[in-house]
């Protein structure tokens, strides 16, 4: 069962089926589920309208409806709904103003939520972002928010109704260890090794400067006049560097695209944003089916997978990483179990390179001494003779 709130602020229980909720790190949380017009759902069936706000019971967390697709079902009507957590209503207000200059995260944070009802806390330090003299405004709300002052400002984010909690990095270290065949009870992984990139080159901002050139010129006449020239000279110099990544030494150098901030000064913070913009790893996921009676076992409390946690996935073939969870489909409602993902997890390229030539090294060894059994085979065969009976005189 749901709760379900219309426009006139009328609230009625839901009856419903296959309530999933969909957790993503740094995302609009969403919430489908299933729900039918039979008697009994009658009222609450006729307030699925545009913009009605369902509650979680379990969680207290609001989605508002946005999509609402429905067929026959028999001789009833069965509906499918998506909801969208109400941090989405920051894309119904359009920000006319320009914030420009350099801003601290708090007064962009009040630029962004100023006209509507979101507050927020900001919870760790953030250095002042220099927005130029373009600025940001002139867009809805949420599209500011997640795209472009999230990384400005470089920040990881969760929602509850209307508040916004602000931090440098969700979650903690050392939250947990799930072990396939016991917590968890299927592990799989996807890897994706197409956008590596081990290169960059990139250019910040062109700084132009005048310099004034005063010339004075006397001429001698019978009016004895003098006059005075003046020129100037422009130049402009651009802030470009390059970076290479560590990794290059496992994947070789593969060039990224032109990286360009007209907000970086000098050559360091330039290296600094193309840095953090490069990947330089595969992406790599692994997703675990989690055991629904681990729940009631006294040992699960010691595992906490709220979403941006950090902990360790160990099973029986040799997966033994760190890593982090980055989603979470949760079915509150069923017997059905939860699946975690869990996002990229960061390699040593040292590590890497010596466990390539430890690798190299062993299969070496382990050739050569193959070839030295397959050696003495060859020579035993030609030279064994093998009884294979005995015949009476």
């Amino acid at each position: 069962m749901l709760y379900i709130s219309d426009l006139a602020g009328n609230q009625e229980p839901l009856l419903v089926s296959d309530v999933h909720i969909t957790q993503q790190l740094n995302t609009v949380e969403q919430l489908d589920f299933t729900t039918i017009n039979i008697p009994d759902n009658e009222s609450a069936y006729k307030m699925l309208q545009p913009r009605s706000i369902i509650t979680v019971p379990e969680t207290g967390e609001q989605y508002r409806i946005s999509e609402n697709d429905g067929t026959t079902f028999g001789n009833n009507y069965q509906r499918t709904i998506t909801g969208l957590q109400v941090l989405q209503d920051l894309d119904d207000h359009l920000i006319m103003d320009k914030l420009t200059g350099s801003q601290s995260l708090d007064s962009t944070m009040q630029f962004l939520t100023k006209g509507t009802k979101f507050t927020y806390t900001i919870h760790d330090s953030f250095d002042n972002f220099d927005f130029g003299e373009d600025g940001i405004g002139q867009e809805k709300a949420l599209g500011l928010f997640t795209d472009t002052v999230m990384n400005d400002f470089k920040f990881e984010f969760k929602a509850h109704g209307y508040h916004i909690d602000i931090y440098k990095s969700l979650g903690e270290h050392n939250a947990f260890v799930y072990v396939s065949g016991s917590d968890i009870y299927t592990l799989a992984d996807t890897g994706d090794y197409t956008q590596i990139r081990t290169h960059i080159y990139g250019v910040g901002k062109t700084t132009e400067t005048t310099t004034e050139n005063s010339s004075d010129s006397s001429q001698s006449s019978d009016s004895d006049d003098s006059s005075d020239d003046t020129d100037s000279t422009t130049t402009s110099s651009t802030v470009k560097a390059e970076y290479t990544s560590p990794f290059a030494k496992v994947y070789g150098v593969i060039d990224d695209d032109l990286f360009t901030d007209d907000n970086a000064t000098t050559e360091d913070q330039l290296i600094q944003e193309m840095k953090a913009k490069l990947k330089d790893y595969p992406s790599i996921q692994y997703t675990a089916n989690v055991n629904k009676f681990e729940t009631n076992n006294p040992t699960d409390k010691l595992n906490d997978p709220t979403i941006g946690n950090w902990g360790y996935l160990k099973d029986r073939n040799d997966i033994d990483v760190e890593t982090r969870v980055i989603q979470k489909d949760l079915y509150p409602q069923s017997n059905q179990e939860d699946t975690l993902t869990f996002g990229n997890f960061m390699l040593d390229p040292n590590k890497m390179i010596a466990q390539l030539q430890s690798n190299r090294m062993t299969d070496t060894k382990a050739i050569k001494e193959l070839q030295s059994k397959q050696s003495n085979a060859d020579v035993n065969s030609q030279f064994d003779v093998t009884k294979v009976g005995e015949v009476d005189d």
